[in-house]
């Protein structure tokens, strides 16, 4: 190895902080719910559920289910119209001897998406149509913040994906959702993406301590009322003899 190896640049290291268990919750959406704002109020009861100093993050872990009127924000997507894109992708297959490879779908203007906005090569695009939930994935903020992903396939098989920004519920959504102790998601603006971006922090171990010492008083409180109430009943049947 020369002498200059130092100077080659390193990949920055990554500051993880160390977490807890992870609590899962399960819920499902009802036909007609909006996804994104329904799981932002379900995650919402769920922080509820923990003292702020023991859990300040949440994670999606699985979910199943169907949208209808779907809305994402696609990373670098083509601002051309839908129909046209499709028409020119069309025309290249075909010069490259690929034949006509999208079939009835070139026709159609809704497979790419209606474009509702466009924003440093980010389009947001509208599908109203159904499509199976093939995977979502995000983070949960206690102050509300979040940040989800979504692939979907449509009745063709055909998949697409991107960052969620609403759909409605079709039949079924069934969701669970990580808890994860001792770890905070925080969220501040990055002037490199112009967005907020994650910033996992590790709850002070002052925090998580006191936090632990409520749980052992609880605890405590819930064997003191149980042997409460054995000795009651105990004295209760004696005096029926």
């Amino acid at each position: 190895m020369s002498d200059d190896a130092t100077d080659v640049p390193r990949p920055p290291v990554l500051s993880v902080p160390p977490s807890g268990p992870i609590t899962a919750h399960a819920f499902r959406l009802r036909p007609g719910e909006s996804l994104a704002n329904s799981l932002g109020e379900n995650v919402e009861v769920i922080f509820g559920r923990t003292p702020a100093d023991q859990c300040a993050a949440a994670v999606v872990l699985t979910a199943v289910g169907s949208l209808r009127d779907v809305t994402l924000r696609l990373a670098n997507a083509s601002r051309m119209d839908p129909a046209a894109e499709m028409e020119e992708v069309k025309e290249k297959e075909t010069q490259r001897g690929g034949g006509d490879v999208f079939g009835d779908l070139a026709v159609d203007p809704n497979v790419n998406g209606e474009i509702l906005a466009e924003s440093g090569g980010n389009d947001v695009r509208r599908w109203r149509r159904r499509f199976e939930i093939v995977s979502l994935v995000g983070t949960f903020s206690r102050d509300g913040g979040r940040h989800l992903h979504i692939s979907l396939s449509d009745s063709t098989g055909r998949t697409i994906g991107g960052h969620l920004i609403d759909g409605a519920v079709f039949t079924t959504v069934e969701v669970v959702v990580g808890a994860i102790a001792g770890v905070e998601f925080r969220r501040a603006m990055d002037k490199e993406t112009g967005y907020r971006e994650l910033m996992p922090m590790q709850l002070l171990d002052d925090d998580l301590s006191r936090g632990k010492t409520r749980w052992k008083d609880l605890a405590g409180i819930t064997l003191l009322a149980a042997a409460a109430g054995a000795l009651t009943a105990a004295l209760m049947a004696r005096a029926k003899r």
